[in-house]
């Protein structure tokens, strides 16, 4: 009977590259057949996990082990140096957030896995949240009517191990990409206050203020608050959404404008009708937005699925401002 389980391998698995590594370990329709960190003793303990090979050389695994899909999950100075090297080599690519450092790297990656026709994905891992899912339903259905205002908050401790990205290209370009997402649009403006309170070389906190056609969005991310939260409210012209990212809980406020058209014999009977707005708590059950991304890209993989990964230079076009 043939193996038709795409081959996967993973490159640093510190952290979020060993959940990669666990995923594809997990998949029914993936075979994880390498994992590669320069630390020869994490490869090998990852290895030993997933039932797999360490390696750390990462050019080594792909040359040996000739995997149909890598995912990169090494620092973000060395994601156009080994996103390149396996785009070079044709094999599909699932590059961690951000895409780069910079967009002169984002453009060349972009351009070089065009060149290379091979399926590349920038891991912006909540377009995969059911939560987010949901909510994009429910603006595409009119529900909410027109949108607004989006806020974000996205805050909490300091992470030990991000040790070369700014709070604004780690943290808050999450929100930005999910809020174009929704929008389906970039903002026409603009503003931001980044400010370094107890980290002396980095940002640690951030405001951004996006101006778009018709809606605007304020985006609060930092790494001081004592407790993390992951929330996203939506106001618009017919109702009021409130989201949590970690929960992936949505609760829906429809409005009550119709009521305005009926008449009231006193204002107690004014304050009984609008005391209280309809409310729809939305259960999804949860799911590990990780596992729905890999999913995701081993089906775009195995089908041939087109992706369009501009949409992670046009999120971190905004959060290096």
């Amino acid at each position: 009977m043939l193996n038709n389980k795409l081959k996967c391998a993973v490159i640093g698995v510190e952290n979020m590259g060993l959940n990669h590594a666990r995923v594809f370990f997990e998949m029914a329709d993936a075979e994880l057949v390498a994992v590669s960190d320069i630390n020869q003793n994490t490869a090998d303990e990852a290895a030993k996990r997933f039932s797999t090979i360490g390696y750390s050389d990462y050019t080594k695994m792909i040359n040996e082990k000739k995997p149909d899909i890598v995912s990169v999950c090494v620092p973000t100075f060395l994601h156009r140096q080994v996103a390149e090297y396996c785009l070079e080599q044709k094999i599909n690519v699932l590059l961690e957030k951000p895409i780069a450092m910079n967009l002169k790297d984002a453009e060349f990656l972009l351009e070089k896995a065009k060149q290379s026709g091979v399926k590349f994905l920038v891991g912006h891992i909540e377009r995969h949240n059911p939560a987010i899912k949901k909510v994009k339903e429910i603006i595409d259905r009119g529900e909410l009517g027109n949108v607004i205002n989006i806020i974000a908050r996205r805050v909490g401790g300091f992470p030990p191990q991000i040790k070369d990205a700014n709070i604004a290209v780690d943290l808050a370009i999450h929100d930005i990409d999910i809020v174009n997402y929704l929008l389906g649009e970039v903002p026409m403006e603009v503003s931001v206050d980044k400010k370094r309170n107890h980290i002396e070389k980095r940002e640690d906190s951030v405001a951004f203020f996006l101006k778009y056609k018709n809606a605007s969005a304020f985006i609060q991310s930092n790494w001081i608050t004592p407790v993390k939260i992951r929330k996203l409210n939506i106001t618009g012209s017919e109702g009021y959404l409130e989201m949590d990212y970690i929960e992936q809980t949505v609760e829906f406020y429809k409005s009550n404008y119709e009521k305005f058209k009926e008449s009231f014999s006193d204002y107690s009977d004014y304050i009984l009708k609008f005391s209280k707005a309809d409310k729809i708590t939305i259960d999804l059950g949860k799911k590990e937005p990780l596992k729905e991304e890999l999913s995701y890209f081993v089906n775009c993989v195995a089908n041939d699925v087109v992706i369009d990964s501009s949409f992670a230079m046009e999120a971190l076009k905004i959060a290096l401002k």
